[in-house]
């Protein structure tokens, strides 16, 4: 008799689903990261110029009727605040990724601390063509374009300039 209800295969399923995701999670918050550092560094002492704080918290949001456990990634410049969130369900209770994924996104950005963060872009977590996590924009309800380094550095760039 096994402590567990589930197959062999399904645990092994979820353990490589899972793997993914940490990586897919991993290279978001490690780009940020890295992308703010470069903006710290050429901000100097000036107060004119950007600094980045940065924060990672517990975090869950609802995708559907689905609920996504995880962490947001939050960046702040002068007042503004760019929220990166990423997760997926734990529990069967939870539910299921939406479209197919192996994990969600959303990237939101406030231009105050008193308002809400209003949604940029929804992004899903994708098995890429060799087994690496790819991370997607989903527009007007369909599979876009792949998230970059360079994407994540427009989101930076408009908080900004913002």
């Amino acid at each position: 008799m096994t402590d567990t209800p589930y197959s062999p295969e399904y645990l092994s399923l979820r353990a490589a689903n899972d793997r993914l995701r940490e990586q897919g999670k991993a290279w978001v918050w490690e780009t940020l990261s890295s992308l703010c550092a470069e903006i710290n560094q050429g901000g100097g002492a000036d107060p004119a110029q950007a600094v980045a704080q940065i924060g990672r918290q517990p975090w869950q949001f609802s995708v559907g009727r689905s609920l996504m456990v995880g962490e947001r990634f939050g960046i702040r410049v002068r007042g503004k605040t760019l929220t990166t969130e990423v997760g997926w369900p734990r529990e069967p209770e939870h539910g299921f990724v939406p479209d197919q994924g192996l994990a969600r996104g959303r990237v939101s950005m406030s231009l105050s601390p008193m308002l809400e963060a209003k949604p940029s872009d929804d992004l899903i977590l994708r098995p890429g063509a060799s087994g690496e996590a790819v991370w997607y924009i989903i527009r007007k309800g369909t599979v876009d374009e792949v998230v970059t380094v360079s994407k994540l550095r427009t989101y930076l760039d408009a908080l900004i300039e913002g």
